[in-house]
C-alpha cells in the first residue's frame, strides 16, 4: 500500500507530464505564439497558477518535451547485452528511435521543433546533453575501435548534434510532402561516419 507522500509525487508527477503533453498537442494545432499557460492549464485540468507552478517560462514546457525524448534517444543508444556494440549500429539505432518519436506524432513532433526554434532553439540549452551522448558514443567507439583515434570526439558529437537538427528543420519547414525522416536521419549519419571511421587494418 503506498503512502500519502508517495500518492502525493505520483499524481504530481502525472500532472507535469499531463500539461507538457497538452503544451505538445496545442503548440501542434495552435502554435507555439499564440498558445498561453491558461490554454495548457484548461488543456491539462489544472489551473494557471498549476503550470505556472511546474513551468515558470513557456520555453520550459519545450525542454521538458524534449527532455522526455532525450531520454528514450539515449536508451536507444546505450550498450546492451542483447545487441551489437558497434558504433555505426548503436548510432543508427538511436537516430531510428529519434525519427520515431517525430513520426508517431509528427502533428506534435512539428509543433514542438517550430516552439523549440520560436523559443531559442540551441539557446535554450546550450550545452545540450544530446551531443555529449553523441561524443561519449564516439569515445567508445574509440575504444572498441571501429572509430579513428584520429577524430576529435566532442567535435565530432556536435557535428552529429548539428546534423540531426538540421534534417529535423528541414522536416518541420517542408512545404510540400517532406522526406522520410528516418530515411534523411540516416543518410547523413552514414556520410558523417565514414568520415570519422577507422580503417579497416586498424581495427581490433
Amino acid at each position: 500500500m503506498s503512502s500519502p507522500a508517495g500518492r502525493r509525487a505520483r499524481k504530481s508527477l502525472e500532472a507535469r507530464d499531463r500539461i507538457v503533453e497538452c503544451a505538445a498537442a496545442l503548440f501542434g494545432v495552435r502554435g507555439y505564439a499564440v498558445t498561453t499557460m491558461e490554454d495548457v492549464g484548461e488543456c491539462a485540468d489544472v489551473s494557471r497558477a498549476t503550470v505556472f507552478n511546474y513551468f515558470p517560462k513557456k520555453e520550459d514546457l519545450v525542454v521538458a518535451w524534449f527532455d522526455r525524448r532525450r531520454a528514450d534517444f539515449a536508451a536507444a543508444l546505450a550498450p546492451s547485452d542483447d545487441r551489437p556494440r558497434d558504433t555505426s549500429y548503436r548510432l543508427r539505432q538511436a537516430f531510428r528511435a529519434l525519427a520515431r518519436i517525430f513520426k508517431d506524432n509528427p502533428e506534435n513532433g512539428r509543433g514542438m521543433v517550430s516552439a523549440w526554434l520560436q523559443a531559442g532553439g540551441p539557446l535554450l540549452t546550450p550545452d545540450s546533453d544530446t551531443t555529449r551522448l553523441f561524443a561519449d558514443a564516439i569515445r567508445a567507439g574509440q575504444e572498441r575501435g571501429d572509430i579513428s583515434r584520429k577524430t576529435d570526439a566532442d567535435r565530432a558529437g556536435r557535428l552529429l548534434f548539428d546534423a540531426y537538427i538540421g534534417v529535423l528543420h528541414r522536416w518541420v519547414t517542408a512545404k510540400h510532402q517532406p522526406e522520410d525522416l528516418e530515411m534523411s536521419l540516416l543518410a547523413v549519419l552514414d556520410l558523417l561516419l565514414r568520415g570519422i571511421a577507422a580503417p579497416p587494418s586498424a581495427r581490433r
